[in-house]
């Protein structure tokens, strides 16, 4: 497919998926100027929920695109909180959870299964909870309930929709004077995001746009993204898998450099595979150095792409990392003939689990016995 064609890019992506991307700093601008009302103290059902206690961790739950944004967090405050930031990506309430947990639950549907298994979980161990999401079960529960509820935007695919998952933790962080918005650094991501998407935008011609050139390099290819933090890498690969319906594998430095090096040993040179290297200012200088010594180990056997990311506070230069490997992702599913909106498999895998273990339905119920309780 010619990916500079605007008719041919619009009959493809019929959701506009591209339009959703390019809409980031609007949502951003919308989502910090939004506030949430945590009071102190809230019952559900018979247990109590204290929302002023000393907070000890931290735990941000969700799946897929909504998991993805607490990997960020985490990997933002890693160097800037006392408590830890864990995400899980489960049904399961962790054994160390307790009164001093703060669960925050994220659900851009607000039917996701496994959010709503740990939402119960962690009501039921009088964790103070907070929501997120654009509607369905949680927030009826939430109104329902007075559990503290950010509601975002509907309407979009909950990938596209990355800004409305990750700034609301932002927001939710710093109502409980956890960890404080900058606002120099919100206008920063907004302004590096206007300025981007002028230049990766469908109209911009392949000839000048660097996500289109990087799209056509790894089209028919699979993908081996390397970063020195993961959650970029992480959001990428998915964004492949989902977007454009390919394949791709994600690898952190320097943790890569213990396993996954080894594995191009026997490759042969008439592979599939391409390498793509994030490198950001903020990366450590021994990362910095094992870069190089990789890159010489793997180029005899596969083709390598570097994307200098440019300086700036962390959060900028992850988001902005991000918001290049989003658009490379939609011209991606192009190239593949695919439409970067519908997600099949998954589709199908949902339907069947309600179909036969009626796993959903179940849930909601327990759900709404919680209230009652």
């Amino acid at each position: 497919m010619d990916i500079d064609d605007l008719q041919k890019i619009s009959g493809l992506d019929t959701d506009d998926m591209f339009g959703m991307v390019f809409t980031w700093p609007k949502l951003i601008e919308r989502i910090i100027h939004q506030s949430i009302d945590i009071p102190s103290k809230i019952s559900v059902g018979n247990k109590f929920l204290e929302y002023n206690n000393e907070i000890s961790n931290i735990l941000i739950w969700g799946m897929g695109g909504s998991a993805v944004s607490g990997d960020y967090i985490s990997t933002y405050f890693a160097d800037f909180l006392n408590q830890p930031i864990i995400v899980q990506r489960n049904y399961i309430l962790p054994k160390f959870a307790s009164k001093k947990t703060l669960v925050i639950a994220i659900s851009y549907s607000g039917n996701t299964e496994e959010t709503i298994s740990g939402i119960i979980s962690a009501i039921q161990n009088e964790c103070p909870t907070v929501c997120i999401g654009s509607g369905g079960k949680m927030e009826n529960f939430c109104l329902g309930n007075k559990v503290p509820f950010f509601k975002i935007p509907a309407g979009f695919q909950p990938r596209a929709s990355f800004p409305l998952l990750l700034f609301p933790i932002l927001k939710i962080l710093d109502t409980l004077n956890i960890a404080k918005l900058d606002d120099k650094v919100v206008q920063e991501i907004i302004q590096n995001l206007k300025q981007m998407r002028e230049l990766i935008r469908p109209q911009t011609p392949t000839s000048e746009n660097q996500a289109k050139q990087i799209a056509r390099k790894i089209h028919k290819r699979i993908p081996v993204i390397w970063s020195p933090y993961l959650c970029v890498a992480n959001r990428f690969k998915c964004q492949i898998n989902e977007n454009a319906k390919q394949l791709a594998l994600a690898e952190e430095l320097p943790e890569f450099n213990h396993n996954h090096i080894v594995g191009f040993q026997s490759l042969a040179k008439d592979n599939p595979f391409i390498v793509i290297c994030f490198r950001f200012p903020s990366e450590h200088a021994n990362v910095s150095l094992r870069f190089e010594i990789s890159k010489e180990i793997v180029k005899p056997k596969v083709e390598l792409l570097e994307l200098q990311i440019q300086s700036g506070d962390l959060l900028v230069q992850l988001v902005t990392a991000t918001y290049l490997g989003d658009y490379i992702s939609i011209y991606l599913a192009l190239l593949n003939d695919q439409n970067p909106n519908t997600v099949d498999s998954i589709n199908f895998l949902k339907e069947q689990m309600e179909v036969r273990g009626q796993t959903q339905s179940s849930l909601m119920r327990k759900l709404d016995k919680l209230s009652r309780s």
